[in-house]
């Protein structure tokens, strides 16, 4: 991976951040912007790539399009290992938050947060994490 694009991706995924906490929304033109950096990101195969983009759809249900859509991004831009990574700590992250503003009262079940911040945390510790490896010798 090229710093370049790693700074590519850390921006988009900073202003997808910030305009969830704003607007509680996350427009696609962000996450396209995101794709961009897609064929140098990951050295995963395509169909992998592709698997991870698909499997995130499973939350439909559970979660705002917004956030979907960031994590099919996601997938395909790192694959699926990278994906079940971002996955599992921003679930868990948001939700020790969620469950945190429920007992102190500061939020209702039907209250909505912001997820994308959490996904982009994880998402960049992911990509920082992977970026190192790319300048071993």
């Amino acid at each position: 991976m090229d710093t370049i694009f790693f700074l590519w991706a850390v921006f988009w995924l900073i202003r997808i951040s910030i305009e969830d906490l704003r607007s509680y929304t996350i427009p696609n033109l962000y996450t396209l912007a995101l794709l961009a950096a897609a064929p140098v990101l990951s050295d995963a195969a395509i169909p992998a790539r592709l698997l991870a983009a698909a499997l995130p759809l499973a939350l439909i249900p559970f979660m705002g399009m917004g956030d979907v859509k960031l994590y099919s991004a996601l997938g395909f831009c790192l694959g699926p290992r990278a994906l079940l990574q971002i996955v599992c700590g921003s679930m868990l992250a948001g939700g020790i938050y969620a469950a945190a503003l429920l007992l102190l009262k500061k939020a209702h079940k039907k209250d909505r947060i912001a997820f994308g911040p959490f996904i982009a945390v994880f998402a960049v510790l992911t990509l920082a994490y992977a970026l190192p490896s790319t300048f071993a010798m």
